[in-house]
């Protein structure tokens, strides 16, 4: 039974790691578009960890806006968690430079 037990909690810790790592790799791939990559790090590291994942959704939004043929980044096309996230960019930023 301890073994099995002790079998689980790694599981669900690797689990939670893998997560962890895609969710920074997929912020640094749409925060480096615009930013260095020093200074991404800077920001994930200073963003709080709740609004990391709606701060990726809302960069990826702005990314797509910003490209050739796309249009100006309409924020009522954002929900109040990926504003919210935008937000925690930007202050996080400010405290990055």
């Amino acid at each position: 039974m301890r073994k099995l037990s002790y079998g689980v909690v790694m599981g669900v810790l690797v689990a939670a790691l893998g997560t962890g790592a895609r969710a920074q790799g997929d912020f640094m791939k749409e925060c480096q578009v615009t930013t260095s990559p020093k200074t991404c790090e800077c920001i994930y590291g200073q963003m709080p960890a709740d609004k990391r994942a709606a701060a990726t959704e809302g960069l990826q939004k702005s990314n797509k806006a910003t490209q050739p043929g796309g249009n100006l980044l309409d924020p009522s096309t954002l929900t109040q968690e990926q504003m919210q996230g935008l937000d925690a960019v930007v202050v996080a930023q400010a405290n990055c430079m």
